[in-house]
Order: structure tokens, then sequence, then C-alpha cells
């Protein structure tokens, strides 16, 4: 097997990415986060249905960008190709010592607090002990997938990351078949009845649009093969991407679905909105004294998502360097498995630092308007590639521009709500977004062309680019 072909991802590995990355720390915490908005049961899967509709709205999307521009990086690749450099500058360092960061950091930390719930009863820790330990644990975690991820993920990252997705298949499986027992051999469905389902519904438009966000959020990952399309298998490639990217959804929206089910069968809407952690309540309900194993269970979980995380992060790192606007050692990659181990590291770093903040959640906050912009402006260079008709990979696979045009406008009203609703965090996040982009002016104007070290380390892969992808081969 040559060098090449052992860090490409097949099928299975490439839907394996998908579903561990989906699923994470969204499915045992979101619940809460959509009843509030909610306010009852029915409205509640309502919503779930909902937010994987609107998720495979934008897959659908990204199922053409990747298909049509082939290069790691997601949105900074896209943006970057139609020729927006500065909104693509604003993007590449917003997303690099922000966004990532602080959601690798939130996923270390939320690691580490479920590992101290699951092993408090034997070692009974101070508050300060309890964090510092939290703290430990979290640094372990970020260490332990920057190693996974510096080698070939075929032979370590994407197998691991294979245990995982059957991992928390299977721990939610648990918790489904546990509510359905409950339903069928104990008869709890009265939160389910005609009466009961839909009592105190929270029909404001608003309230239902801030619902749905939770819910997104539960989903975030789902475009993780854009980040790395360079490691998905060549010799499939029209036919993995879209087959992984649709697998993978399903079988995420139907297990999150059924996961709710299960909660629903068991807890009052109120004890879900009293608790921390819905997993561990619903254990704490079910198997007594067993729950302790739940949040120990969730935590190992949580592997998976860090390793995908670091995976998709690292590649939109290398992607800015290998455009010049980020250092140029940032797109160096290991001669024998194409592992870009100084972005890993760079990204590990940069989120060990966010957990010394401790509570990073508000931060995710402040990026959520960037957040949207980026996928805004996503589909929006979809749209220009269609309308100027620009030349793209062969192997693209092509639908409709009312798709993009739809994502668009949908993504409109999910800015309005934060705007209007949360004004403060939206202004930082439009502010950090546009000074983004005036950073970018400044440091992308024309300017006398001079032969770089970048320059020398893009023109291969811009050979490649142009001579494999567009030829396809």
């Amino acid at each position: 097997m040559g060098r090449k072909e052992v860090n490409r991802l097949g099928f299975f590995g490439a839907t394996s990415y998908i579903v561990g990355s989906v699923i994470g720390s969204g499915i045992f915490v979101s619940p809460k986060g959509v009843l509030v908005h909610a306010r009852s049961v029915g409205l509640s899967l309502i919503v779930w249905v909902g937010a994987a509709i609107l998720a495979s709205l934008t897959a659908i999307n990204y199922i053409e960008l990747g298909t049509s521009i082939p290069e790691s990086g997601a949105e900074f690749a896209y943006v970057t190709f139609v020729g927006w450099d500065p909104i693509a500058f604003s993007f590449l360092w917003l997303s690099t010592l922000v966004q990532s960061s602080s959601s690798a950091a939130t996923l270390a930390l939320t690691f580490g607090e479920y590992i101290m719930v699951a092993i408090d009863p034997l070692v009974c820790t101070s508050d300060v002990n309890h964090r510092f330990a939290v703290l430990l644990l979290a640094y372990g975690l970020l260490l332990f997938t920057a190693l996974m991820n510096m080698f070939s993920l075929s032979k370590i990252a994407a197998r691991i990351q294979m245990a995982s997705m059957v991992a928390k298949i299977a721990a939610l499986i648990i918790i489904i078949v546990i509510g359905l027992y409950c339903m069928i051999f104990k008869g709890d469905t009265q939160h389910f009845s005609k009466d009961y389902a839909f009592e105190g519904s929270n029909w404001s438009p608003a309230q239902i649009v801030l619902a749905l966000y939770q819910g997104n959020w539960a989903y975030a990952g789902y475009t993780i093969l854009n980040y790395g399309m360079e490691d998905v298998q060549i010799k499939n490639f029209k036919r993995t991407v879209p087959l992984a990217v649709v697998s993978g959804l399903l079988i995420t929206a139907a297990v999150y679905v059924l996961t709710n089910v299960a909660y629903f069968s068991v807890l009052t809407p109120q004890q879900i909105l009293n608790s921390t952690a819905v997993a561990t309540t619903f254990s704490q309900e079910t198997v007594g004294s067993f729950s302790y194993v739940m949040p120990a269970l969730i935590a190992v979980l949580m592997i998976g998502s860090s390793n995908a995380e670091i995976f998709a992060w690292s590649r939109y790192i290398q992607a800015g360097a290998r455009r010049g606007m980020m250092p140029t050692m940032f797109a160096l990659i290991h001669p024998d498995n194409d592992s870009p181990r100084v972005a890993v590291l760079f990204h590990v770093l940069l989120s060990m630092a966010f957990c010394l903040i401790g509570n990073v959640y508000e931060l995710v906050n402040y990026v959520t308007v960037i957040a949207l912009l980026t996928t805004m402006f996503s589909v929006g260079a979809l749209s220009y590639i269609k309308w100027k008709k620009m030349p793209v990979s062969v192997n693209a696979v092509k639908f409709s521009i009312f798709w993009p045009i739809l994502n668009f406008v949908v993504n409109i009203a999910l800015l309005v709500i934060p705007i209007v609703v949360e004004p403060v965090k939206s202004a930082i996040g439009f502010g950090l977004f546009i000074l983004g982009i005036g950073s970018g002016l400044l440091s992308t104007c024309p300017a006398k062309k001079e032969n770089t070290i970048a320059d020398e380390t893009q023109r291969p892969f811009n050979i490649r680019l142009s001579t494999d992808f567009l030829d396809g081969r």
C-alpha cells in the first residue's frame, strides 16, 4: 500500500467520523436547552425533527461544495476559491483563535467533569481539588487525541473513531431500550398523551427559533469531511462523500429522536429542566446506584468527539497556511503519513489555554454570529460558482441553485433572532467579524509579488489541485 493510500478514509471511516463528530455532548445536554424554549414534550420532539431537516439543508450544499472543491479547509477553502480572501482571512483567524479553541476546551472540560462525577463517590474531593482534577483530565484528553492525529488516520485515529462511534451508539441504545421498556411494559406513556404532550407549549416564533438553534448545536459536526476533504478516499470520491453524509445524518437523527422519546418516557419536563446532565438524571431514575456508570461511559465517548474536533480544525489551519494567511509552518505535513502535525499541536495548545478560563461556554455564545455568517458566505460562494459557471471538479455532485438560496435565507432568520434577544453578544460577534475582514483587507491588498517561502510551499499543492481534481483523478 502506497503512502498516499494509508491516510485515506473510505465509506465506513467517513461515516464514523460524521456520527462520531455529531453525537457528542449535545444529546446529553441539548434536550434541556430545547425544552427551555419549547416548554412541552410534543413541541420539543417537533423541534428535534426540525433541527434534523435544517441540518440536512446545509448538508446538501456542503456535499456539493465538498465534491466541487475537494480541498481541506471547508468554508475557508470555498470562500478563497471564489476570491473572497478578506472574508476568508476573517473566518480563519476568528475560527482558529476563538471558535475552535473554545469548542475543544468545552469538550475537554466536559470530559473531565463527567469522569469526576463518576469517581466522586470514591475520592470525595473538595471543590478546589475537583476543579484542578477536571483541568488535568481535560489536558490529558487533548494530548491523547493530538497524538492520535499525528499518526496515520486509517491505522490509529480512524479506528479509534469507529470504536468510539460504536460505543456512543451502544450507550444511546441502552437509554432508548430502557425508555421503550418503560413505555411498553410499564405503561409510562402519559407524557405523550393528547392532553399532556403539548401542555404549556410556547408557540412564539422567537422561542421556536431559539429552540431550533439549541437542536442545531447538537447536530454540529456533520460537515467534518469538508474540513479534511483530501483525506476522503479518492477512488470512490463522488460516491463516498454523499453516502457518508446522508448515512451519518440519518443515523444521528434517528438516534436523537428516539433518545428524546426515551428521556420523556421516564422524566417529566420539570425534571429535565432541573437537570445539569439529562443522561445522568435518566440513569438515576432507572438504574439507581448503577447510575454512576453513565457519566463515566459518556466521558469515554467524548474521546471520539475530541478526536473529530482536532481532525477538523487542524486541517482548517493547514488550509489557511497553504494560502499564505497563516505561518507557513502550519502547512507542513509529515512525510510518512501526511499528518499536519504542527497544525495539530498549535490547535491543542490553544485549546489547553482556553481550558484555563474555566467557563468557556460564554465564549462559544459570542461566536454564534460568526458561525452563522460562515455558513451564509459559504452557500453564497456556492451560488456565485453556479452563477459564474466556474470550473470545478468533474466529480462534483450538483444540485439546484434553489438549495443554497434557501439555506441563505434560513441563516438570515437564525441571525436575526440572536440580534433581537441578545444584542450585546451579537454586536460583539459582528464586531469581531468586521474587524477580521478589515485586517484581511490590509493583509491581502494587492502588492508587489515576491517569491516567498510560502509560495514555494504552496506551489506543489496548487499544481496538484489544478491537475488532479479538475481532471477527475
